[in-house]
């Protein structure tokens, strides 16, 4: 046989296995099983972050008992009271620049009880809460393949978006950050709720009841384990458009039940005291209209690109100005040659301006956050099916007179970009965010439990200079305390250690600091104090044994310049001085008096050269 022609029959072979993978009955089985294999890895990641905020709530804090409040608000992390504030800020656990007023309070009870099942019957266990959140996930991707099935028949179209939507990469930190498991709960009470509707609303239909009583009541669900659950009435609304058969009166009503339950949920959350006031990267849609409009067009085509073309959205959030206009223009153009890519299929097929419709619309209460791809599930339901039919219709419909013309070729070319994104690199990236979802090898817990600090330290105030992420460092009382060590009496960190750092001493005292670029520059920290709160030169914090005052500010009314007023000499045993330096905290000593010193920067120079553009 000709070489050619074994090429061409083994790709024949190959061709007809993978149509009958995709096409089998029982494949949301396995994708599910792949998924659940694809983020094992997640077993190892331990607790991250808010994962040690929530484990202290649950198992009960010495040190900070009035701060913490009750384990039933797991996601309660600043409750805008001015006086916990304060509290947070002089503890440590908050950066001085916090505003007193900044609130984050979220109701997700149905994956809070999540969380208690978890320290009930496993409590020291973090592999087993870990496995917990998989299997959650392996029933998600399970529901997912079965609504691809139901909405586009069992064909390899469905399959492979269901394929696509398993291995998606995004999901990673969701299953790796069990403090991120509201996403998951959220995601598949939301996917059940669409799969009851469109029982209810498909020609033969018997049992009324089961879409208009199980449809409203899995959305309930979806939104008591996280608010990212309104997701789901994207696609609710573009069923109701496109798929639905009824009259558009009946459309309307249909959505009734569903409405209703939105509603009753907004004005229980908002009575019972939640929400996001003052919390920066954070929007309110309904108390900031005007601002959440602007969000909304500086933060969708990013989402937009993150999903469909680049891996990591984040990345993103670690630029300067101008690489961040860049950015968004580049997204910009990719967006709208994707809608000229697909306007042709959108034309012709009805479950494809479905699937676009919900894609779309989804994406729009995701920008009330700062872009990260762990919020996009919902999107990526729509964007799976769209490029599964998309890739049909490039590879395996007839192109007649246009196989050569310019649009035919960009189409084959963005195909095979979409097919390395999503069906080789995402299923090598996936373990890899699950086990890392932090991004680092190392976590906090791993961190600041091994920070060689003896029984003194209780007597003592630990002083960084230069943490690499300010807000980080809040978490080394906490971590301390979960591991029953020694906790400091408080937890200082002074200047981001992104970049630069100058450090005068003018007098026995105080120091004067001046980050290069600013305070609040590095990642997170604007989440305690956004641009609509600024700080003014004279403005002062008082912290017990330490005050701050802003000495000077940049051109966009950040603190340039801050003057620290320690009540003891800076050499009092009292205080415990330590600086950031190649990933580790080592001992710091202090400039002598009229000394300058300058600490170097510890981020890698490619991100603060972008972050400074």
């Amino acid at each position: 046989m000709p070489k050619n022609e074994q090429v061409t029959g083994t790709r024949g072979t190959l061709a007809r296995f993978a149509r009958m993978v995709l096409t089998h009955r029982y494949l949301p089985i396995f994708v599910a099983l792949l998924a659940i294999v694809l983020t094992l890895p997640s077993l190892r990641a331990g607790w991250i972050g808010d994962d040690d905020w929530q484990r202290l709530k649950i198992m009960g804090s010495q040190n900070f008992k009035e701060f913490f409040g009750s384990p039933t608000d797991l996601f309660c992390f600043l409750d805008g009271d001015p006086e916990h504030i304060r509290r947070g800020m002089d503890i440590g656990l908050a950066p001085w620049w916090t505003y007193e007023n900044v609130k984050g309070a979220f109701w997700r009870p149905v994956t809070v009880l999540t969380h208690r099942l978890d320290y009930w019957f496993w409590p020291k266990s973090s592999r087993l809460m870990h496995l917990h959140s998989i299997l959650w996930f392996g029933a998600l991707v399970m529901a997912v393949a079965y609504l691809y099935h139901r909405l586009m028949g069992i064909t390899w179209v469905a399959g492979l978006a269901a394929l696509m939507w398993a291995i998606d990469d995004a999901h990673g930190m969701p299953v790796g950050f069990l403090a991120n498991r509201n996403a998951l709960l959220a995601t598949f009470f939301g996917i059940c709720a669409l799969i009851f509707h469109d029982r209810w609303r498909s020609p033969g239909a018997e049992s009324w009841w089961a879409g208009a009583v199980m449809g409203p009541f899995f959305l309930a669900l979806s939104l008591l384990s996280a608010e990212a659950g309104i997701g789901i009435c994207a696609y609710l609304a573009a069923h109701a458009i496109f798929l639905d058969r009824g009259t558009w009166r009946q459309r309307c009503l249909v959505l009734l039940p569903y409405a209703s339950v939105l509603v009753a949920w907004r004005l229980v959350w908002t009575q019972l005291g939640y929400g996001t006031t003052n919390l920066g990267l954070y929007v309110d849609p309904i108390n900031e209209p005007l601002r959440f409009v602007a969000t909304l067009i500086e933060r969708a085509p990013l989402y937009f690109w993150g999903q469909w073309a680049m891996p990591i959205v984040e990345i993103g959030n670690l630029l300067g100005p101008t690489a961040k206009k860049l950015l968004w223009l580049v997204a910009l153009l990719f967006l709208l040659l994707l809608a000229a890519m697909l306007i042709p299929m959108l034309r012709r097929d009805r479950r494809a301006r479905f699937w676009a419709m919900g894609m779309v619309l989804s994406v729009i209460p995701i920008c009330a956050v700062f872009p990260a791809d762990r919020l996009l599930f919902f999107v990526g339901i729509g964007a799976m099916a769209l490029l599964a039919q998309f890739l049909n219709m490039v590879f395996c419909e007839p192109a007649g007179k246009s196989s050569n013309s310019l649009r035919h070729v960009v189409n084959r070319v963005f195909a095979c970009i979409f097919i390395l994104m999503h069906l080789i690199i995402a299923p090598i990236i996936l373990p890899v965010r699950a086990a890392y979802p932090a991004g680092t090898k190392d976590s906090a817990e791993d961190f600041f439990a091994h920070v060689p600090l003896d029984p003194s330290i209780q007597e003592q105030d630990v002083v960084m200079i230069n943490p690499l992420l300010p807000i980080g460092a809040g978490y080394l009382p906490i971590i301390r305390e979960l591991n029953r060590q020694p906790v400091p009496r408080h937890t200082r960190a002074l200047a981001p250690g992104w970049f630069s750092v100058n450090v005068h001493r003018p007098d026995k005292h105080t120091l004067i600091i001046r980050p290069e670029h600013g305070f609040i520059v590095a990642p997170l920290d604007d989440l305690v104090r956004d641009d609509r709160n600024p700080m003014y030169v004279g403005q002062r914090v008082e912290l017990t044994g330490m005050t701050v005052e802003v000495t000077a500010l940049t051109d966009d009314r950040r603190p340039a310049e801050a003057a620290f007023y320690f009540d003891v000499p800076l050499e009092d045993p009292s205080l415990l001085w330590l600086q950031w330096d190649d990933g580790e905290l080592i001992p710091f000593t202090p400039p002598s008096v009229g000394e300058t010193i300058t600490l170097r920067p510890q981020c890698h120079y490619l991100l603060r050269w972008l972050h400074s553009k």
